[in-house]
């Protein structure tokens, strides 16, 4: 019986993951790579191969993003793609997008094929920079979350990657203004594309780029005074913890840095939290309802945030004063 059972069709947990390792095998690194060198196959490989790699990393599944960089370094094939002319923006967001997803991976568990990302920054920056950053001021909002995703993914290949790509960023009140472009029902917009964008290059580690993005008008701060109440709690939370870890707490930031940075204008913006009424989009305390208890929880956010950094002589923008106190004193 238990032979007839092994020949036969076996039960269905059995036959799942097997179907999915068959079916997962017709499309591997070779085959995609395969199937970019064919322009009528090469949009539905990049396709295939994004669903694919917004499952990974999966020890259940095969990886086709390892597969095809170990065996195309320069991933040459994909930006053959971008040499092509009248290529439209689905076609680009494609291609975009696939090269995010081979970004986001070497950027941290396939961190010893980093490599493959430097060689994705080189390329980017030596032949397609200018249609990427043009891309940014199209009228299609998804093509133009997918250019500030990419950007952000370029940012996230280490130290050197933010410098090359700050320094080619061309500030302009056309780049800011992608901070006001939001979508209304809350789903992810231009705004939160930018403002990953922006935070990616704090989030760097690079002390010399930090210095440069506090330095840069409107970039940072664009996000602080435009719908910044409005904004989803995950979006708020980013924020805040990004600018405490990566600027008020970071040594190497100077106190005048700080505040020229944390203006007046800055800090009345960040205080206006206080008053937040944008999406929860986390988990709540089943207990209490969810606006309630997302308002508690941007407030406990802001509140430590101003604490830190109007508070704090070690880590903020107080000074000590020596003449505190002397006033009233005759010199004798």
């Amino acid at each position: 019986m238990a032979t007839k059972r092994q020949n036969g069709d076996p039960p269905e947990s059995v036959t799942t993951p097997k179907k999915t390792k068959t079916q997962e095998g017709e499309f591997n690194g070779a085959v995609f790579k395969s199937m970019l060198k064919d322009s009528s196959k090469a949009m539905k490989g990049l396709d295939t191969f994004i669903k694919m790699a917004k499952k990974l990393p999966s020890p259940e599944l095969y990886d086709v993003v390892e597969g095809y960089i170990k065996i195309s370094v320069e991933c040459s094939e994909i930006f053959a793609l971008l040499e092509e002319e009248n290529n439209s923006e689905a076609e680009l967001t494609l291609i975009f997008q696939s090269l995010e997803m081979i970004l986001l991976r070497t950027a941290s568990d396939l961190s010893q094929l980093s490599m493959v990302g430097s060689n994705i920054v080189r390329k980017t920056v030596s032949s397609h920079i200018k249609l990427l950053l043009s891309s940014l001021h199209s009228d299609n909002h998804r093509f133009v979350r997918q250019c500030l995703c990419l950007l952000s993914a370029l940012v996230s290949q280490g130290a050197e990657a933010a410098r090359e790509i700050f320094g080619l960023m061309q500030f302009s009140k056309g780049l800011t203004n992608l901070a006001q472009r939001r979508d209304k029902t809350g789903k992810p917009d231009v705004r939160m594309a930018y403002i990953q964008f922006v935070l990616s290059f704090l989030m760097s580690g690079d002390n010399t780029t930090i210095g440069q993005i506090l330095d840069t008008k409107d970039f940072l701060s664009e996000i602080l005074t435009n719908g910044l109440t409005d904004d989803r709690i995950s979006i708020v939370n980013l924020i805040l913890s990004t600018l405490q870890t990566r600027v008020v707490q970071n040594k190497t930031i100077t106190k005048t840095q700080k505040v020229r940075f944390f203006s007046a204008s800055v800090l009345r913006q960040i205080a206006s939290l206080y008053k937040w009424n944008g999406i929860v989009d986390v988990s709540m305390d089943e207990k209490e309802k969810d606006e309630e208890a997302g308002r508690r929880i941007v407030r406990e956010l802001v509140h430590n945030f101003l604490l830190d950094i109007c508070c704090s002589r070690k880590h903020g923008i107080s000074f000590h004063d020596p003449s505190l106190g002397t006033a009233g004193r005759v010199n004798g």
